[in-house]
């Protein structure tokens, strides 16, 4: 008789666990192909994972390893005031349920961007500088190898061996160049776009693109296409914006200099901010997120490039 009990006993504890695991799972949707199983956008601006990703409101930018089999998303914590790089994992087709990423969730990590052979990780962080336990009170470029089992431990980027330059966004061509955004000294208005070369294997100084590119307001996060032809930067505060910051193109000519950049016109900008570009790993959907002041709200859209195309002069076709 009380081994009698002690069977039920046993098998009731199964079936709650049971219950439990098969809850867990419920609460999460099974998400099976690329791009976490979304149907791909058209001409018009869709919201991307619009139930997981923009669920609360609260992730702002991704980034896909080039083989999009993992996806890295930064999660703003309001309370906290503090962003975490969230990760999904395709396995067996099929998306695992968002994680804190291994080398983050202690300090402020943001603006992710994967080298195009996947080899290096970027973000920014405020996070202490090796040798210190003390937060830095700006963002700076942290990087990561690819390694067996992930990534190493983040290291400060150095540029011709200096790591106090605070800047901002950093996207990377083909060849390894980064661009991203700065307020250093000489800018031309709030925060400029610069450049960084790999030369000898380490970035040099930044340098400023100029006038052309950058003007007496802010120029803020931006991309760069894989073969530099061409960007798409952030701007605020410009006369030509439909909100208070809008996505601008510019293109590269064939003589290595640039276009003025363009307003992307209400294709892509509204009334609310348009910022955080990113590109697909395949180059066919640009990725960007729209905030919504008015609610603090952010949804993460995505759209078919060929609005690039049709937004690139006549003369550079």
């Amino acid at each position: 008789m009380m081994m009698h009990k002690r069977m039920i006993m046993l098998f009731v504890c199964f079936l709650f666990f049971v219950i439990i695991a098969c809850s867990s799972q419920d609460a999460f949707p099974v998400l099976k192909g690329p791009y976490l199983g979304q149907k791909p956008p058209g001409m018009t601006p869709e919201i991307f994972a619009p139930d997981i990703l923009s669920k609360d409101n609260l992730a702002f930018g991704l980034v896909f390893t080039p083989d999009g089999n993992k996806l890295y998303f930064k999660l703003f914590d309001p309370v906290k005031d503090k962003g975490s790089i969230m990760c999904m994992k395709r396995v067996n087709n099929i998306w695992t349920k968002p994680e804190v990423a291994p080398f983050s969730g202690t300090y402020y990590d943001t603006d992710m961007s994967i080298s195009h052979d996947g080899y290096r990780f970027f973000f920014r962080s405020n996070r202490p500088f090796p040798g210190s336990n003390r937060l830095k009170d700006r963002f700076y470029i942290w990087y990561m190898i690819r390694i067996k089992d992930g990534w190493s431990e983040p290291r400060p980027l150095d540029f011709s061996g200096n790591i106090n330059i605070p800047v901002g966004c950093p996207t990377i061509t083909f060849n390894g160049t980064l661009y991203f955004t700065a307020r250093l000294d000489g800018t031309i208005g709030g925060s400029d776009v610069y450049r960084s070369r790999f030369v000898n294997g380490s970035y040099v100084t930044p340098e400023n693109l100029g006038s052309t590119i950058n003007s007496k307001y802010n120029e803020n996060n931006m991309l760069i296409a894989p073969d530099e032809s061409y960007m798409i930067v952030a701007c605020n505060g410009r006369p030509e914006n439909i909100g208070e910051e809008d996505l601008y193109i510019g293109f590269r000519k064939s003589n290595g200099s640039w276009t003025t950049l363009k307003n992307m016109g209400k294709a892509i900008n509204t009334e609310s901010d348009e910022k955080c570009p990113v590109l697909s790993p395949d180059g066919k959907y640009l990725f960007f997120i729209r905030y919504k002041l008015n609610v603090d709200a952010c949804d993460i859209y995505w759209i078919d490039t060929k609005v690039i195309e049709e937004l690139k002069p006549d003369y550079l076709k």
